[in-house]
């Protein structure tokens, strides 16, 4: 970090900034010490620092339970975690940075409207369930929302003209994550307008400082939590009521577990969960080249086997001990077209993005162990507006799974085209509450159906019953 010792203008020379003093002679006052007040903030040290190779050394696999394992181990690592959970040492950290542009939607993604009868935001969903956990358990569990400068004030209106989606007021807690400066190809720190730099959100390792410079980190441990669950905004489909997997990390006294799932071919744009030079590690796609993607174990399986859908368990001994060392995720650069402030007017330009990964915490952990799920359950991102990975496949994944806990209960589904299937989370979270409160009043399903939460049917079910 910058010494106190330096002045501003010492600081900028040293680091190859000084066009920045030019431009500072040229502002008033309140925005000259404004932007002055940002530069001094700054960690010019670790910008210029060179960007921090792949770790090289023989890659093998880490340890992972397989689906297989985990049936063998259910009852003991549920009730692990279902203790974990109903002493309230658990909590949910979702992340929740990123814009709805690529979604053509102005706004949060947390505030896109995606459940397909109600209209449901993917903000009140995952909160939804939040609450269904909590009263399950019988524990207000905390659930940390991590939000970017660009979504922190429609995130914080969303939730409070909602009345926290029926959450208590001290068990939701919304922090924001930092920025990084953008640089053109010659490291030089660009201005998005007249007296401010252009940044962007610092990734989602950023995760990690903005945890424990916010004081989070602290609060939890001073409220006795041990595991964090971690989930992205955008995967609609993220499990939170899963004691087995909370209880794998009580188990195994894990720093981190980490869900993956097997992947459908080997040029999948996944990170893979690896262990290189003995340390465990997410290796991104971007990383290997084609022949790296089809390395073979001796037992034949493919080495590149495992991909993350960046489902976590953190222990929070583990992040306090990385918080404790000064840790910070490295930076990560991209090459990026960016719109400065230059010679008077926004132009676009060719420079650089800095980010941090949450995932490089995982060569730091001395547990860490993977936790195989069934994809078509547990992951359904939303990245794109059409295709792959948008909201069509992501109400399509939703349907599918909510047909699959209405089998379950002795129901028979036979969707129609289109038909779309909605279960509020306050009335069922997960298959196992479904199936124990179904009342049987719907045998068949064909079409549009949506089963809320005061137990309410609507939509084309075949036969529904009366009320209970």
């Amino acid at each position: 970090m910058a010494t106190e010792t330096r002045s501003l203008p010492e600081l900028l020379r040293e680091h190859g900034q000084e066009h920045l003093l030019t431009h500072l002679d040229g502002l008033d006052g309140a925005t000259r010490e404004r932007l002055c007040a940002r530069l001094r903030t700054i960690d010019w040290d670790e910008l210029a620092r060179p960007e921090v190779a792949p770790e090289v050394g023989e890659v093998g696999a880490s340890r992972v339970v397989t689906l297989a394992e985990r049936q063998q181990r259910e009852e003991r690592l549920s009730a692990a975690g279902e203790a974990a959970l109903r002493e309230g040492r658990v909590a949910v950290l979702m992340v929740a940075g990123g814009q709805g542009t690529r979604l053509g939607f102005a706004g949060p993604k947390g505030c896109y409207p995606l459940a397909p009868h109600s209209g449901k935001t993917l903000y009140q969903l995952q909160a939804e369930k939040v609450l269904a956990l909590s009263r399950r358990v019988g524990q207000a569990v905390p659930f940390l929302v991590m939000t970017s400068p660009v979504t922190d004030v429609r995130t914080r209106a969303a939730f409070a003209e909602h009345d926290r989606f029926g959450l208590a007021a001290g068990q939701l807690r919304v922090f924001r994550q930092g920025t990084l400066p953008s640089v053109d190809r010659a490291g030089r720190a660009l201005l998005g307008a007249p007296g401010t730099l252009l940044e962007s959100p610092d990734g989602h390792g950023g995760c990690f400082t903005a945890l424990v410079e916010s004081g989070e980190l602290h609060r939890l441990e001073r409220a006795g939590i041990r595991h964090v669950v971690y989930i992205q905004v955008d995967n609609v489909l993220a499990p939170l009521d899963d004691p087995a997997f909370v209880g794998l990390g009580v188990e195994e006294r894990a720093d981190v577990v980490t869900k993956v799932l097997e992947k459908t071919h080997p040029d999948e744009k996944v990170g893979h969960l690896v262990r290189v030079a003995g340390r465990d590690r997410i290796v991104e796609y971007t990383e290997l080249t084609a022949e790296d993607t089809r390395m073979r174990a001796p037992d034949g399986s493919l080495v590149y086997r495992w991909g993350s859908p960046a489902l976590h368990l953190w222990s929070v001994a583990f992040l306090a001990r990385l918080a404790s060392k000064g840790f910070r995720p490295p930076l990560h650069r991209s090459a990026k077209p960016l719109r400065a402030w230059l010679d008077g007017a926004l132009r676009e330009i060719d420079g650089w993005k800095y980010e941090r990964f949450i995932f490089d915490l995982l060569p730091q952990a001395r547990v860490c162990i993977g936790l195989e799920i069934d994809r078509a359950s547990e992951f359904s991102p939303i990245k794109n507006a059409e295709g792959e990975n948008s909201p069509a496949t992501a109400v399509e994944g939703m349907s599918r799974q909510y047909a699959s806990w209405l089998e379950a209960a002795g129901v028979e589904v036979e969707l129609s085209p289109g038909a779309r299937i909605e279960i509020d989370p306050l009335l069922a979270a997960t298959r196992r509450e479904l199936v124990e409160r179904w009342d049987g009043r719907v045998e068949r399903v064909t079409g549009d159906l949506h089963l809320q939460e005061d137990r309410r049917v609507s939509g084309a079910p075949d036969r529904e019953r009366g009320e209970p």
